[in-house]
């Protein structure tokens, strides 16, 4: 099982939808399966104290991680 984001060719409709193995996922609004999965980064564990655990060998660690440009964060 995963955890992946999708956009409904039929609607537009963004979402985030859990697909076990063997499962399609389905649009919540028009119920269509012609989707199109989004580009998206794994989730990291954030800190508490605020110091990132970001690594600087490693590719962005999240949407909003200092390494992705100022454009792209969300």
């Amino acid at each position: 099982m995963a955890m992946y984001e999708f956009s409904c060719k039929r609607c537009t409709k963004e979402f985030e939808q859990l697909v076990f193995a063997g499962e399609k996922a389905v649009c919540p609004d028009c119920k269509s399966t012609s989707l199109e999965k989004k580009w998206s980064l794994p989730a990291r564990p954030g800190s508490q104290d605020g110091v990132s655990y970001c690594e600087t060998n490693l590719p962005p660690c999240n949407p909003n991680c200092c390494k992705m440009p100022s454009n792209v964060r969300r």
